[in-house]
């Protein structure tokens, strides 16, 4: 029922959040970049113990990663012919880190600085230079790590979970959809605490005071406004938000109790989260064609996060399973108010193998159930033009109904009960690492829809890419962005793109060719 610019503006659900191609914006840069299949407890235990055995030294670590992107549109047409969006924006990107460690205080400050041209309409005639200069602030913060704790307090980047990208479970930082199929997580204001009573357990606590919203391409209350809904909006109806302002309630806590033994990483978390997705509460005015929409209200919902993971190895292949249960405020099947309760899981493998085990193979089998989907919903709205019985629009319940079954899954991308699919990464190493090409990819098909308009036939987005790296820290990427999706539409024959509806699907026109010019460095400084 929405158009195009709100699927941009929110089609960034659980199906996106697994095909991720870059690494996480951590700060933490002591820690190992190829320690991700260590056990967070043992990961964690290691960093306390050496911090404070190293009471009496002092270091200071500088880094930093510098990539030049071009993209290339392949999507033709006046969607995709054209560098509009973040995805095929030209930019140099610059990431710069700095920690300081003195004995067992520890102070991370990480920022980003990216350069991308104007817009055009930004240009003046006589101006020098035409860029933009974004400045982003990651993980700043600042921890002490006496014997046994780990307590830190400022902007913190999180990773729970075991599994690849897909981590149900990993929820304290919103997210920057406006980068598309890549989502960049924002960092939170947070006090956390980690106790390692022994080697094979931690305890962790976090405490955010004000948890903000993930940010999107589209503003929510803009893509109501100018939506299909519009038609059903009385005149000067307003479209507003709850939380305007930072609330001591909307706060957000969490914790987290690992053990790990023998190869076996177990966890179990919860979290007292709001919504990342904003949930409407409408209000109706009777007017003498029925009951219209008088006003709007965006507000995010409390959700209850119950989660667990478990990872090891068994020769050699690693093995994980992470899932997580959402419990919303939803008080029954027949509470179309808010959205429903929500399962998410996933199951992975991986292994290296080949000459010199150079060569990696990643696979997981993803997916999420709404238990008591709202599947009714086709079926009892089927008139064609308006999807509500005409006769009924002056009945204030009954439209008032209407209107939240038609948007509150929308806005919170719950329009399937049933979402199943599988991702893939596979590496391989060549010429001592001189060439690496890769392939990432991830595949969804929906069930327990709504079939009256259009029958799904699944998404598919692909990233194959080679990796050419002549020097250390120096690489040359070349690779391609595809993202679609197919469905056939009632009253159509023949099945077609969907860039209009799906979470995928939408970023067809984004489609490219790419190249990355990448720099790494980094440097100590002890006494």
């Amino acid at each position: 029922m929405f158009k195009r610019h709100l699927c941009i503006g929110i089609a960034l659900g659980f199906a996106l959040t697994s095909f991720v191609f870059a690494e996480d914006n951590s700060a933490d840069l002591f820690a190992s970049a190829t320690a991700d299949t260590t056990s967070d407890a043992a990961a964690n235990a290691s960093t306390a113990s050496s911090t404070a055995a190293a009471e009496s030294s002092f270091t200071l670590k500088l880094s930093g990663s510098h990539e030049a992107d071009y993209h290339a549109p392949i999507y033709g047409g006046d969607d995709g012919d054209n560098y509009t969006g973040n995805i095929k924006t030209p930019a140099l990107r610059n990431d710069l880190g700095a920690e300081v460690r003195d004995g067992n205080v520890k102070l991370v400050s990480h920022w980003g600085f990216d350069v991308t041209p104007a817009s055009a309409d930004a240009q003046k005639p006589n101006q020098s230079w035409s860029g933009s200069l974004s400045i982003k602030p990651y993980e700043n913060y600042i921890s002490w790590s006496p014997d046994g704790f780990k307590l830190s307090a400022g902007y913190q980047i999180f990773s729970w979970g075991v599994a690849d990208r897909k981590n149900p479970t990993d929820n304290l930082n919103p997210k920057d959809y406006s980068v598309g199929i890549n989502p960049d997580k924002i960092p939170v204001l947070a006090g956390d605490a980690v106790w390692y009573p022994t080697d094979k357990v931690s305890i962790e606590g976090v405490f955010i005071p004000s948890k903000s919203a993930s940010e999107y391409p589209e503003d929510f209350a803009g893509v109501v406004r100018t939506s299909s809904l519009s038609q059903l909006m009385y005149p000067g109806a307003a479209t507003v938000y709850d939380q305007t302002d930072t609330k001591p309630k909307d706060f957000v806590a969490g914790g987290k109790l690992n053990y790990n033994s023998a190869g076996l990483d177990l966890s179990l978390d919860y979290l007292y989260d709001q919504d990342q997705y904003y949930t409407p509460e409408i209000t109706t005015k009777a007017t003498q064609s029925g009951y219209l929409i008088d006003s709007i209200t965006l507000d995010r919902k409390r959700i209850h996060r119950i989660g667990g993971d478990a990872k090891t190895t068994i020769g050699k292949y690693g093995l994980w399973l992470e899932s997580a249960y959402s419990i919303t405020e939803n008080s029954g099947s027949d509470d179309y108010s808010v959205r429903k309760s929500k399962l998410e899981y996933t199951l992975g493998t991986d292994v290296n193998y080949g000459p010199n085990d150079t060569y990696y193979a990643n696979l997981q089998y993803i997916g999420a159930w709404i238990p008591g989907y709202d599947k009714d919903y086709g079926s009892d709205y089927t008139n064609a033009v308006y999807r509500f019985n005409p006769l009924k629009a002056g009945d204030q319940a009954y439209m008032e109904e209407f209107y939240q079954r038609s948007i509150v899954n929308s806005l919170g991308l719950d329009t399937e009960g049933l979402m199943q699919g599988a991702t893939c990464n596979l590496k391989w190493e060549l010429a001592d690492a001189l060439f690496t090409p890769q392939v990432t990819a991830v595949y969804t098909m929906p069930f327990l829809y709504n079939d009256a308009n259009e029958t799904r036939y699944g998404a598919l987005a692909l990233n194959p890419e080679i990796d050419f790296k002549p020097v250390d820290s120096f690489h040359i990427k070349i690779g391609s962005d595809l993202y679609y999706a197919w469905h056939k539409v009632a009253g159509e024959s023949g099945v077609r793109l969907d860039t209009t509806n799906n979470a995928i699907g939408v970023y067809t026109p984004s489609n490219n060719v790419y190249i990355k010019v990448v720099y790494k460095w980094n440097d100590d400084i002890k006494k």
